[in-house]
């Protein structure tokens, strides 16, 4: 009886081991699809335009400037040292189709910046490519 008991423990212990390597590699296997980071895309484009947004409310209609929004490209800074668009978003996320987070001016060509943010007008898009700028 003592040896049946054991034998299930181990069974149960593989079962589960399997089951978490399973967990880990479907969603690798799904991240690069293009649908996915296509998804990632779009949400990395509403949270950065929804603090934006919120920013201009809460600054009598004024924009970030473009040296703030270029200060969220390192990592992100602690509660208490957080000021201006830090408030609203901790760092700008990284574009899914390059793996990076660089923001450069509307008039940056492709390629040259992953993001591009216009100041005057707090329009922040993509820059990886045409199709994704448009977005």
């Amino acid at each position: 009886m003592k040896r049946t008991a054991i034998a299930m423990i181990e069974v149960v212990a593989v079962l589960f081991v399997v089951g978490l390597a399973a967990v880990v590699a479907i969603p690798e296997q799904d991240r690069d699809k293009p649908e996915v980071r296509q998804k990632a895309l779009i949400s990395a484009l509403e949270q950065v335009r929804t603090a934006i947004d919120r920013y201009w409310g809460d600054n009598d209609a004024r924009y970030p400037g473009q040296e703030e929004i270029q200060a969220l490209q390192v990592e992100a800074k602690p509660f208490h040292q957080r000021s201006g668009l830090s408030n609203y978003l901790e760092c700008v996320p990284d574009n899914p189709f390059t793996n990076e987070n660089r923001v450069g001016s509307p008039d940056t060509p492709f390629g040259e910046s992953d993001w591009t943010y216009d100041a005057s007008t707090g329009t922040f898009k993509a820059n990886d490519s045409d199709e994704h700028r448009k977005l």
